[in-house]
């Protein structure tokens, strides 16, 4: 096994650990409604140290591939996406370092961990976007990746975020809390997102994997 293959095969298998993690929590935690609440709640409270290990593996996912795909020659379009994806794998590192303060935390009163969850947010998800884009393409001109439906998976993870953005601007500070409106659905898309970029790491990682030598 070549150093590429084990690191697309350690992404693998990370992502396997985040989601099963992920699927995890929705046992341990039923008192956090998978489509009312954004999956940083989880971190809250007893069991949050489940909900790091969740960001921990996404980002060691996203580390690993960016090592594996280093194999492929790159144009700078391809260096950008890469160094996008590593800046994702810090992002999300934070994420698992400083979870959230609770919903409705007065902004005078938002602690340390909180702000660098918000940092951590505005990292990693901009960085996520662009790294599944610019590597998609890229890799399409390789016969390993050609097949593999990593275009439609960027546009799931794009439209996912969307829609969590349409929400929030709908429900957002000042808005009048309604438990019947938009808020009811915000939780799935931001599953969705995270679960959708998983599996284009997986995807991505996986013909790397399967090389022998």
């Amino acid at each position: 096994m070549t150093y590429f293959s084990a690191a697309a095969s350690a992404a693998i298998a990370a992502v396997v650990l985040a989601l099963i993690a992920l699927a995890a929590l929705h046992f341990l935690k039923p008192e956090v409604s998978p489509s009312r609440h954004m999956i940083s709640q989880y971190a809250l409270g007893r069991h949050g140290w489940v909900m790091a290990l969740f960001f921990g593996a996404f980002a060691a996912a996203s580390a690993c591939l960016s090592g594996a795909l280093i194999v492929y020659e790159q144009a700078l379009s391809d260096r950008i996406g890469l160094a996008f994806l590593l800046a994702a794998a810090v992002g999300l590192a934070m994420a698992a370092r400083f979870p959230m303060d609770p919903v409705g935390t007065p902004r005078d009163r938002v602690s340390f961990s909180g702000k660098m969850h918000g940092i951590a947010f505005l990292i990693g998800v901009p960085c996520q976007l662009l790294a599944v884009l610019l590597l998609s393409l890229a890799l399409r001109s390789q016969a390993s990746h050609a097949s593999l439906p990593l275009l439609t998976l960027t546009l799931v993870v794009w439209l996912s975020l969307v829609v969590v953005i349409a929400v929030m601007l709908m429900v957002g500070p000042g808005k009048p809390s309604n438990p019947d409106g938009p808020e009811k659905f915000l939780g799935w898309p931001n599953r969705l997102f995270m679960i959708s970029y998983g599996v284009w790491l997986v995807l991505a990682a996986w013909p790397i994997a399967s090389w022998q030598g």
